[in-house]
């Protein structure tokens, strides 16, 4: 019998968006299964970090689920070393997560980080980046602009109405003078 292979994904996810699932795609075609992990969990109510860490793995779960790969991931969430002690970091993923093989990130830190402690990391293509990314999703809520409901998963866009994350991101960028 085969051994199943597991991937940690990382990300934040503010919001889940169509750049991530794509990712979460082509790393199932790497592994069998993937691990979410969803980072900076003590951190919301920010522009950059506007949704708890209940609430992304509530939007991560809807689109998994309608897309039937519910089966196939697993959702953690890893707090910050709150930008201290960066070699540490490692640890975290290996306690706050299921067991991995493999790690994919893009974030030169977090990779520093994960080779430091021997641990395996794979670059992910980029799908779309200037589009498809939180800051920028967030930045046309911000602004009122429908258009980041094009770079969402339907699931996604609903799930942010249905809990007041449009109005809370447009207060957050009003706070922060973002815009």
């Amino acid at each position: 019998m085969r051994e199943i292979m597991r991937g940690l994904f990382i990300g934040r996810f503010q919001p889940f968006h169509l750049g991530h699932l794509k990712a979460l795609e082509w790393i199932l075609t790497q592994v069998d299964e993937v691990i979410i992990a969803i980072g900076s969990a003590n951190v919301a109510l920010t522009f950059k970090n506007p949704f708890t860490v209940g609430e992304r793995i509530e939007m991560i779960t809807r689109v998994m689920r309608e897309l039937e790969l519910i089966n196939k991931i697993y959702i953690c969430s890893v707090p910050d070393t709150c930008g201290e002690m960066h070699t540490i970091w490692p640890a975290y993923l290996r306690h706050w997560c299921p067991k991995f093989d493999v790690v994919f990130t893009n974030d030169p830190l977090s990779q520093l980080c994960l080779e430091y402690a021997n641990i395996e990391y794979r670059s992910i293509p980029f799908f779309n980046r200037e589009k498809l990314s939180g800051t920028h999703i967030r930045t046309l809520i911000a602004k009122g602009d429908p258009k980041w409901r094009d770079l969402v998963p339907p699931q996604v866009a609903s799930y942010l109405e249905e809990i007041g994350g449009i109005e809370r991101i447009v207060k957050l960028a009003r706070m922060e003078k973002v815009i």
